[in-house]
């Protein structure tokens, strides 16, 4: 890479402000931009994170400027900062208005754009997909975003790269894996099999799988076995009245447990108190949260028609099923709850080898010293 002022400007809409997948990815591109480039030749703007949420340990407080919001302050400055880099880089579509405003006037501005999921998978106005088909260098978090992108809006296959997300650079990984007694003992736990699934549980997004996963633990109780399932992640008032039906419908109030949004200090020990992550998505660009699990040598369970199954390594990280059909789902369960030759330190290692930070920096500097000439 030239080592020119302002060679790369990486704009995104949060980083560090909210906890989703798309701010995760944002994070981890931040971290890997300084590690390669040091604390010059870059800069990164963002549109809706403030000064105080800003996590010095990814990148240092004079290469990160906040507008808390301030869109159009947001657009000035990343417009003026724009014609003086030599890269663009857009964490989100939702950004696309500020590149083509920069195109116009720098018509040979480098410009890439993370493809994450469901925001680039259906119809987008006509605008924005010629803008993309000609203009911008994408990288897809998945092989499916990648593959969606190229039959909904024809981009050509050599203007899209596959750059899949990773663990993150400070995660601790556990060399032992025995469960956290303060957890045993929080959740009243025995002798009994973990089930555990992350993610966000709003009334309107019901692609996550969840409340099927509900219905087919159902059945499993009717056949005399045994568990505890823990569900986490924050819910909206309607689908909490919602879930805390469907559980009682199952009969499952003693199995099931809504046990709220968990910190990132939290996740480590409730993966390790976990046997098995499940999360039959039908709706994921890849799913962080799958290589999380896996890194801490939880059995996975994930769904087989999204960016999953980039995640599971098309089924040698876990069991791919399709998430529309329940009796896969308790299969899955039943073949996971059955596997007794699990070895959590061989899964963890091969999540390490292809999903390690250490990978994610070697492929995205190789995709940097590579742009695809449109």
């Amino acid at each position: 890479m030239q080592k020119k002022r302002n060679e790369i400007l990486f704009l995104n809409l949060y980083a560090f402000s909210l906890t989703g997948g798309v701010e995760k990815v944002s994070r981890k591109f931040i971290y890997a931009i300084g590690q390669l480039l040091g604390t010059q030749h870059w800069m990164s703007y963002s549109m809706h994170d403030e000064k105080k949420n800003t996590d010095i340990s990814y990148i240092a407080p004079n290469r990160y400027k906040t507008f808390g919001g301030a869109k159009l302050s947001f657009v000035a400055s990343s417009f003026l900062k724009g014609l003086k880099s030599n890269v663009l880089v857009l964490s989100h579509i939702n950004l696309l208005p500020v590149a083509k405003l920069i195109k116009l006037f720098k018509p040979k501005q480098r410009i890439i754009m993370f493809a994450h999921g469901i925001e680039v998978w259906d119809a987008l106005p006509k605008w924005k997909t010629k803008f993309l088909q000609d203009k911008v260098q994408i990288w897809a978090v998945s092989n499916y975003t990648r593959d969606k992108m190229i039959a909904q809006h024809q981009i050509s296959p050599q203007q899209i790269k596959v750059l899949n997300n990773s663990l993150s650079p400070f995660i601790q990984l556990p060399h032992h894996f025995e469960k956290p007694q303060h957890l045993l003992e929080k959740y009243q736990i025995g002798d009994v099999p973990v089930i555990f699934t992350l993610n966000r549980l709003s009334a309107s997004e019901k692609y996550k799988g969840y409340d099927k996963v509900i219905t087919a633990l159902g059945k499993l109780k009717q056949q005399n076995q045994a568990f505890i399932y823990l569900l986490a992640g924050k819910a909206d008032d309607a689908e909490h009245i919602r879930l805390t039906k469907l559980i009682e419908d199952n009969n499952l109030a003693n199995e099931v447990k809504m046990i709220g949004y968990l910190s990132e200090e939290e996740l480590t020990p409730h993966f390790l108190l976990s046997d098995l992550f499940i999360m039959p998505s039908k709706g994921e660009g890849f799913g962080i949260v799958f290589i999380e699990a896996a890194a801490h040598g939880c059995k996975v369970i994930g769904g087989n028609i999204d960016g999953s199954t980039d995640a599971l390594l098309n089924g040698k990280l876990g069991q791919l099923i399709n998430p529309n059909e329940e009796t896969e789902i308790l299969q899955a369960i039943q073949n996971a709850l059955a596997d007794k030759a699990h070895q959590p330190h061989q899964q963890q290692q091969m999540t390490i080898e292809h999903f390690g930070f250490d990978s994610y920096l070697k492929k995205v500097k190789e995709l940097l010293n590579h742009p695809v000439v449109n």
